[in-house]
């Protein structure tokens, strides 16, 4: 038979907002985080419950300090936003507060945030059922590079049941097995962390690995990417830059090159043209004497 667990939260509609989980003393308490948040002139709590199992669950919510004690006000439930149905009721006042309260079965497809919600005060708690979260997941991939070894760690409390590692191909995730490929992973496990040592590395190795902690309920994932790079990777930056800089050089050489040549082909041509203007001038000059020559043979001879 399912466990019943009791949740009783207690929500000051004033400048203060206190909560308080009291599971119920048969079963191990649920691990929960708490934080108020205020907006505006409403007053929100949200209250995270993890759940590792199957179970009914109790949740209340006790409203009290309100501007104006009327003798009773609605409230209604909501699951991941949406109003559940026939959830809404009249509240009575009793002993200046207002108590609203639902059972729930949670199994695996009714996790979600739940939410109690006082109409006429706009005063909402939300209740997040979940398995417990792993908190220390990468944005970064991790780094490594070929024929080395690299260690991925997953840490969760509570423990969970058992932990397993997959690698995700094109197809899905494929179960890492340790024993049927010693020479490729080595897994650690205990109560609250897993180790999975990939050794040797190549290319083929780099990917998404995830590490699943399995609960009754359901697992809970968390995933860390793994890059192989061969050793030549961190060059190829300064190769690069190398490159950039041959080219560089090659194009000013080929264009001091080509100015070279157009410079010397316009002396060349300033050259010949004064050449070919001295041999006219000497031409002109040889042409002058030799009509002064002739008028002066005519005069002699008359």
């Amino acid at each position: 038979m399912a466990h019943v667990m009791h949740l009783i939260l207690l929500l000051l509609y004033c400048d203060g907002i206190n909560t308080v989980t009291n599971p119920s003393p048969e079963f191990k308490p649920v691990t929960t985080v708490q934080r108020a948040v205020s907006k505006g002139q409403s007053h929100a709590i949200i209250e995270e419950v993890a759940i590792l199992k199957p179970q009914y669950i109790e949740l209340l919510c006790n409203l009290t300090d309100t501007p104006n004690n009327v003798l009773f006000i609605t409230g209604y439930w909501t699951k991941d936003g949406q109003e559940i149905e026939n959830s809404e009721e009249t509240v009575n006042r009793n002993y200046e507060q207002y108590v609203l309260k639902k059972n729930f079965s949670i199994q695996a497809r009714d996790l979600g945030n739940y939410s109690c919600i006082f109409r006429e005060y706009e005063a909402k708690v939300t209740f997040i059922l979940d398995v417990p979260a792993m908190k220390d997941k990468r944005d970064k991939p991790v780094v490594s590079y070929i024929g080395d070894s690299v260690v991925l760690v997953c840490i969760l409390n509570p423990s969970p049941k058992s932990w397993n590692w997959y690698k995700t191909n094109y197809t899905g995730k494929e179960l890492i097995n340790d024993t049927a490929s010693p020479l490729n992973y080595n897994i650690i496990t205990n109560m609250t962390e897993t180790k999975l040592t990939v050794l040797n590395l190549t290319e083929e190795d780099s990917g998404k690995y995830i590490c699943s902690a399995e609960f009754d309920i359901k697992p809970s994932e968390s995933y860390v990417e793994l890059k192989v790079l061969s050793y030549m990777e961190p060059l190829k930056p300064f190769l690069a830059i190398v490159a950039e800089v041959i080219i560089l050089v090659t194009l000013i050489l080929l264009c001091e090159r080509c100015n070279k040549r157009q410079h010397n082909n316009s002396a060349s041509t300033e050259n010949e043209a004064y050449s070919e203007q001295t041999s006219k001038l000497t031409r002109d000059e040889s042409n002058g004497v030799e009509s002064t020559t002739a008028r002066q043979r005519k005069l002699k001879d008359i």
